[in-house]
């Protein structure tokens, strides 16, 4: 696990990482200037989220995994939605919200203690609330 410090990624790990999703340069500059963490497997970066912070809540837009790595999707995914919680605390929030942009396996973030939200025309979201 890489945390939000980390270089920046190159256009081939984007391609990976968001593969068939069109990331439009508006989308990769929010992407540079997001707060992330990102998963590797050896040398390769094998996992992002991408997140804002605001109102005491910490709102991850972006999530990739690459499915070409031998590494498990699970795995990735599960770790770092991990990350993302501990960011969310370390950060002083209390709520963790992935938007719809930031696709998750549903059964991974339920497992976790995520609820869906669905509200007429804001969409939906996951997200997860963590007592005072």
């Amino acid at each position: 696990m890489v945390g939000p410090d980390a270089a920046c990624l190159t256009p081939g790990d984007l391609r990976r990482l968001f593969r068939g999703r069109r990331l439009t340069p508006a989308r990769r500059e929010r992407l540079r200037n997001s707060g992330r963490v990102m998963a590797v497997c050896g040398k390769r970066v094998v996992g992002l989220a991408a997140y804002e912070r605001a109102d005491g809540e910490l709102r991850v837009h972006e999530f990739g995994v690459d499915p070409t790595t031998p590494c498990r999707e699970e795995e990735i995914s599960g770790v770092l939605v991990e990350a993302l919680e501990v960011a969310c605390l370390a950060g002083g929030g209390r709520r963790l919200v992935l938007l719809p942009r930031a696709a998750v396996p549903a059964s991974l973030l339920r497992a976790r203690g995520f609820v869906p939200i669905a509200e007429g025309c804001a969409g939906s979201w996951f997200e997860k609330l963590f007592p005072a």
